[in-house]
């Protein structure tokens, strides 16, 4: 079954009602929705993995990231190309390995001028029945 990985940034005062929106419009597959504090920054961020369909549209705010199981890391793709170039020198290589214990609880973003990394910590756990 394919699953898409959505997060979706919020704010404290938008998150319940964000994950309201999220258990009714989305079918999820792991039944479970974690909200995460950003390090430095007032805003949350909603993690949850969605069952798509040809009717699924995100919410507003919300991207599709992927997870390193092992060290909890929320990373974009083009984000992790940044981070590689930016350790090796510039280039882009595919077979460059990354040390994921750098990265470890914290979600892995594209700026304007590269990549920003911003630990996490779990403000909320909901679990859907």
């Amino acid at each position: 079954m394919k699953t898409q990985l959505l997060i979706t940034f919020t704010t404290e005062d938008k998150s319940n009602a964000d994950v309201t929106a999220i258990k009714t419009k989305f079918v999820l597959f792991s039944k479970k929705i974690f909200v995460l504090t950003l390090e430095n920054s007032d805003e949350l961020v909603i993690s949850y993995n969605i069952v798509p369909s040809s009717s699924s549209k995100f919410l507003p705010n919300t991207i599709m990231v992927h997870r390193k199981r092992e060290t909890n890391t929320i990373y974009t793709i083009n984000a992790l190309n940044r981070l590689i170039q930016h350790l090796n020198g510039g280039k882009l290589d595919r077979g460059y390995v990354l040390n994921w214990e750098d990265y470890k609880n914290g979600v892995l973003l594209t700026t304007e001028t590269g990549f920003k990394f911003l630990r996490t910590n779990i403000y909320d756990v909901v679990n859907v029945e």
